[in-house]
């Protein structure tokens, strides 16, 4: 066996840029709760100013504290630290407008890959926007075989246009 030779370096430390110094870097931040590991929130639950207010940041903008889409002094506040937060950015589309899936896809709870999936739709399937978009996945309803429908996320470069059928 040869030898071998370990080398001293400088190791470099990290700090953690404050959550609302990496939000300023977006037109309409969303926040996607990214922590398997908590009892306070699911994994993928997302939150924005236009959707759900009530938020704040906290300790030199290192903490988001959630309240509540309400009134703030009537509720009990969540703080979610930065490091459990992706940022993603936010954009408003046509309400109404139909697509095609592309592909067989997973119809997620949640704007993010690893999101529970709700249900396994094939290609072929019509959506109809619901006019939000978040991390690359749109809000869209899809009506069920029993005529109910129901309103999840897809992945948006599943989707293609259709017009009136």
């Amino acid at each position: 066996m040869g030898q071998y030779r370990v080398q001293a370096t400088d190791l470099v430390v990290f700090k953690e840029v404050p959550i609302k110094i990496r939000s300023s870097f977006y037109n309409n931040p969303t926040y996607i709760f990214i922590n398997r590991d908590s009892n306070t929130a699911t994994y993928g639950m997302w939150f924005n100013e236009s959707t759900n207010p009530g938020f704040t940041f906290t300790n030199n903008g290192q903490i988001l504290s959630y309240c509540g889409p309400n009134d703030v002094s009537s509720k009990e506040c969540i703080q979610y630290p930065g490091t459990d937060l992706k940022i993603a950015e936010s954009k408003r589309s046509d309400i109404g407008v139909r697509f095609e899936l592309t592909k067989d896809a997973d119809f997620k709870l949640d704007p993010i890959n690893a999101s529970a999936t709700i249900s396994t739709l094939k290609k072929g399937s019509i959506l109809v926007s619901e006019g939000l978009e978040i991390n690359g996945y749109l809000y869209v309803t899809w009506k069920r075989d029993n005529n109910n429908e129901s309103a999840h996320w897809i992945p948006v470069n599943l989707l293609k246009p259709v017009g009136d059928k």
